[in-house]
């Protein structure tokens, strides 16, 4: 596993108020309230985990909406703060040392449910290209982008060819998975048609040998 850039800052030291700074290890989505700082990356993204911290302001910030990952077990331990979550119609609410594990497939939601910035140390396994997708999510978020309350596209264009590319990591999960997969398949051709790309190179960084 590799250790990103910067982990020895400490774990509690919030990143809001430089809700617009971005680096090699640090994103944020600011209609969202999101920052996230990537801890370790993996070696091998097909097998390993992504590790990382995720801070969800205490007002105005909205956690994911209900979605899915086909392929990834996701852990969320809450280091201060208090997140809700709702997993598979089940609610409730965690405080400082509580983690909460979402199986491959299951439907879930979290958010910031106290009065102070809630910091969540979370990992998604395997990896995947999950920092891929974040980043340009984040990316155009941050660059004015219409967005979601949650930080997702609002042009249904768009958002269709950014998820065909990253279905495997992601799904929204207001209808079954196959009619949405279908109804992206679909969407993103006639987004591609009037020039909506799903590569984004100013989003990713170049990394460093």
């Amino acid at each position: 596993m590799s250790d990103a850039a910067g982990t020895e800052t400490d774990a509690d030291d919030s990143p809001f108020g430089h809700t617009h700074f971005v680096d090699d290890d640090c994103l944020a989505s600011p209609p969202a309230g999101k920052v996230v700082r990537f801890r370790e990356r993996p070696d091998d993204p097909e097998t390993d985990p992504l590790r990382f911290d995720m801070w969800l302001a205490a007002e105005g910030s909205h956690g994911p909406m209900r979605h899915v990952h086909p392929e990834q077990v996701e852990r969320l331990s809450v280091q201060s703060g208090t997140m809700g979550i709702a997993h598979e119609g089940d609610r409730r609410q965690l405080t400082a040392g509580a983690t909460a594990v979402v199986p491959a497939g299951d439907v879930h939601r979290f958010w910031n449910a106290g009065d102070d910035v809630l910091h969540i140390r979370g990992s998604v396994a395997p990896g995947l290209r999950t920092e891929q997708f974040m980043r340009v999510t984040y990316g155009l978020a941050r660059d004015g982008a219409p967005v979601t309350s949650s930080g997702m596209p609002l042009n249904v264009l768009r958002l269709a060819v950014v998820l065909d590319e990253f279905d495997d990591m992601l799904l929204l999960a207001h209808l079954p998975l196959w009619l949405q997969l279908l109804g992206i398949r679909t969407t993103a051709v006639l987004g591609r048609a009037v020039g909506y790309d799903n590569r984004y190179p100013e989003y990713l960084p170049v990394r460093r040998e």
